[in-house]
């Protein structure tokens, strides 16, 4: 199972800087390469020979671009990953700034996009690799997610009048409570199969949060 701490995915970008300064079709004809081997094979079975065989470069060079094979895994799902949060960011906007509302919009999407095809950058790669990899489960997803980075993009898309804000900081802590609802939106958004009652647990889980979940009047108070 892939993995890796958030210090060497960090590091994991600047080691891929030679990649990025290839010229696209190069970069594409590699990527096509591994997402073919990655949605093909689990992680565990997946072969950086196969890899650079099909995209057709010698095996020294793809050590130039990449560490080792999970580098080149996380840069996929990243990629994928960073797609998604576009996406939420156009379906946020098209609600008109309403969190509420564009959570499971954003799971309807996803499930209008389960059955993409696995082309680069397409949603279904992710779809494909999630399926092939039974170990990489909604926990596993969280590894490639930045809270602060999904904070910046999401505060500039919603609409604080929406919202019950009190103090200058709920905005950022509601968004985090949030985001804890995004992970398994796009886990089960994404999964070849999903439970028809997804959908209604997330509109009452997100019902409960807009209503608040503390007593509106203490026990001791009422008669």
């Amino acid at each position: 199972r892939a993995g890796g701490s958030r210090s060497q995915r960090r590091s994991f970008s600047r080691s891929c800087r030679t990649f990025l300064n290839l010229a696209p079709e190069k970069q594409e004809k590699l990527l096509s390469a591994a997402v073919r081997e990655f949605t093909e094979r689990p992680y565990n079975e997946a072969s950086i020979n196969r890899i650079v065989r099909e995209a057709g470069i010698p095996r020294g060079s793809f050590y130039m671009y990449f560490r080792d094979k999970e580098d080149l895994f996380h840069y996929l799902m990243e990629e994928s990953i960073n797609e998604m949060l576009v996406a939420f960011e156009e379906v946020l906007r098209s609600q008109g700034g309403d969190i509420f509302a564009a959570l499971p919009a954003m799971y309807d999407h996803l499930q209008s996009r389960r059955s993409a095809d696995r082309s680069l950058g397409g949603m279904g790669m992710m779809s494909a690799i999630v399926n092939r990899n039974d170990g990489l489960q909604k926990g596993g997803l969280l590894e490639f997610l930045d809270p602060d980075h999904i904070l910046k993009r999401m505060e500039g898309c919603v609409n604080p009048d929406l919202l019950d804000l009190r103090e200058p900081e709920d905005l950022n802590c509601i968004l985090r409570m949030l985001i804890v609802l995004i992970v398994p939106i796009m886990y089960n958004g994404i999964r070849p199969e999903t439970d028809p009652e997804d959908r209604e647990k997330l509109e009452r889980a997100l019902e409960i949060l807009r209503r608040g979940m503390g007593a509106k009047t203490h026990p001791a108070q009422r008669s």
